[in-house]
């Protein structure tokens, strides 16, 4: 091979790793782009719970009857979302999912009914920001056993020291924020 096609070759492969090396590191900066868009959407998302949950005692307290606010929760939530199936022409596995997702799967709306429920009657009475702080801190208690032991398919992410300490924290504020 002469020595011309020799050094043709070594550029072309040189520009292949660098095109790769560019590639690796677009895809890197959007892993870590996209992992933060995330982080704030939970953030929005957490900041919606509050205003849902003053919004449902609300309700509550005009129907004399939570748990009619929560139902009225649930159809409202489940009309948008049918709403939002059709229009996205979401595909209806159903009856796979029936034969195949283990039997804990199913029970995500019984938990939700708890959930609503046990917020629209807590608000009024504990207050937004002592009931959330609760719920937050029962969250993370149990995220981080669920995180430990792997439980429903959750990645293992060992408990340590600065897991333990952010609860702690969680608890102090929880403290304060009853107090005062």
């Amino acid at each position: 091979m002469p020595k011309n096609q020799i050094q043709i070759s070594i550029l072309q492969t040189a520009k292949f790793h660098f095109l790769i090396w560019k590639i690796r590191m677009f895809v890197l900066k959007f892993r870590y782009t996209m992992r933060y868009f995330l982080m704030l959407l939970a953030l929005i998302a957490g900041c919606l719970l509050p205003v849902q949950a003053s919004i449902n005692a609300k309700l509550g307290s005009f129907l004399k009857a939570p748990l009619m606010a929560a139902l009225v929760n649930f159809m409202v939530g489940g009309f948008i979302l049918l709403l939002v199936i059709i229009g996205t022409r979401t595909p209806n596995n159903i009856m796979q999912a029936v034969k195949e997702a283990p039997v804990y799967s199913w029970i995500g709306g019984l938990m939700g009914c708890i959930y609503v429920s046990s917020i629209i009657f807590l608000v009024p009475r504990l207050g937004a920001a002592l009931s959330f702080g609760l719920i937050v801190a029962g969250q993370l208690v149990f995220s981080m056993i669920l995180d430990h032991y792997g439980l429903f398919g959750v990645p293992v992410q060992p408990v340590n020291w600065g897991r333990i300490l952010g609860i702690l924290l969680i608890f102090a504020g929880i403290f304060l924020i009853q107090k005062f």
